[in-house]
């Protein structure tokens, strides 16, 4: 007789969830995927807005070539050659009044690439030397309870260092503050796409909305791997005995059995995760960090904003902190994002718009933003927050540590060694994979 294979039924069509799927189909298990909205892609999707007709994501986001499980998923899914490959890091940074600095490095690996570039950062000399000597401490080791701004405030990288360097480099990366960052996360990141070649430092930046990249070629790869995908299938109960899960109770009403040998395996956010199973230690616990948006259409007739690459900094930039643009879109249209800013929150859109286009004119002296096109997308849950006390919250990918013994958990938000980023979830579900 032929065995029939296990059955594995995945929760959530983010990257976790998509990358877990894939894994369990080519190691011969009947995978299932169950996800609660009408569309895959989790927190990287986009959406149709009618007023424009233009097709928004909820928040612009960015890879680095270091990004290898990211791009691994997007081969699968046929969509990696849809990005702007940038060969070496290139940033510029805006100031208050319109003086632009750019960080520029070489082709060299980024070890060498980096001090050079640091050194011709058109800052005072002083706090060239002082964000050089912070870079060559960043490899060292870095106390557990340590706050980002407490490590820039025993490093010496106050003022510019902090500024045009480490501030930046922090919201990309933690999407919060450095006094709400732990430092130990955000070097141990920062080691990982400066310690190799120039390109694993550089971004890739879509050419496309992400719901093209992920949500939309992804049910066809699915069918040809043999998962069966269900769209709007929110799972609502875990029916649990001896310590196992052995129903899975649907919103629409419907229960689906979970087998001896078979396997469940969250992808869920972490707050989604502690509503079904809120007798798991730590799991939910963790905090939000939000994402703002806000999409910029300026008007036919007025100035563009200078062409200075996909991605800008806004020094001291408040509440905004990012100008983003997607490769090769109307030079008109731009994005300004603000991470973790809690400020908005409970904000009117005319509040809001009216704080964004303020801060385009305060950057880009000169430009006026009067009928300006302005469409807005807040992602409440976009990131947990990777504070000191965050790491005990965060169990590895695999089985808990209580149980069920047959659920396993996965996500940007388990222990990865990485913030809450999209190479985070892909290599959670690896390290699940390899767990099994």
């Amino acid at each position: 007789m032929t065995a029939v294979p296990a059955r594995a039924f995945v929760l959530g069509g983010g990257v976790a969830g998509l990358t877990a799927a894939f894994g369990l189909a080519d190691r011969g298990y009947k995978v299932t995927l169950l996800e609660s909205r009408g569309w895959l892609g989790g927190r990287a999707f986009s959406s149709l807005d009618r007023d424009s007709g233009r097709r928004l994501d909820n928040g612009p986001h960015v890879m680095l070539g270091c990004y290898r499980a990211t791009r691994a998923l997007l081969r699968r899914l046929g969509t990696e050659e849809h990005f702007q490959q940038d060969r070496a890091l290139a940033l510029a940074y805006r100031c208050v009044g319109g003086r632009v600095v750019r960080l520029q490095l070489s082709g060299l690996p980024v070890p060498l690439a980096m001090p050079l570039a640091l050194l011709r950062l058109a800052v005072p000399f002083g706090a060239r030397v002082r964000a050089f000597a912070g870079m060559v401490c960043s490899l060292l080791p870095v106390a557990a309870h340590w706050t980002l701004a407490e490590w820039l405030r025993r490093r010496r990288q106050d003022g510019e260092p902090a500024a045009f360097l480490w501030r930046p480099l922090c919201r990309a990366i933690m999407n919060v503050e450095p006094e709400q960052a732990a430092a130990r996360d955000f070097l141990a990141t920062l080691r990982e796409a400066f310690s190799g070649r120039a390109g694993s430092a550089a971004f890739w930046t879509p050419k496309r909305p992400w719901g093209a990249l992920f949500g939309d070629p992804a049910p066809a790869a699915l069918a040809a791997a043999g998962v069966e995908l269900r769209l709007s299938a929110r799972v609502a109960t875990f029916e649990l005995e001896a310590g196992r899960v052995r129903g899975l109770g649907l919103l629409s009403g419907e229960r689906l059995a979970v087998a001896d040998g078979d396997l469940v395996v969250s992808a869920l956010p972490w707050f989604a995760l502690r509503g079904l199973l809120p007798s798991a230690v730590g799991v939910g616990a963790l905090q939000s960090s939000p994402i703002m948006n806000v999409f910029v259409r300026t008007r036919a007739e007025a100035p563009l904003l200078p062409d200075e690459g996909t991605v800008v900094a806004l020094v001291e930039g408040d509440p905004f902190h990012f100008v983003m643009r997607t490769a090769g879109a109307d030079p008109r249209e731009f994005a300004l994002v603000s991470g973790g800013n809690r400020s908005f929150d409970g904000q009117s859109v005319d509040e809001i718009r009216k704080r964004a286009l303020q801060q385009i004119e305060r950057h880009y002296p000169g430009l006026s933003m009067r009928d300006a096109e302005v469409r807005i997308r807040k992602e409440q849950h976009a990131t947990f927050v990777a504070s000191c006390g965050s790491a005990v919250q965060r169990p590895r990918p695999g089985r808990l540590p209580a149980g069920p013994d047959n659920l396993l958990v996965c996500g940007d938000w388990t222990a990865t060694g990485l913030p809450s980023t999209l190479e985070g979830a892909a290599r959670s579900a690896e390290a699940l994979l390899r767990g099994l």
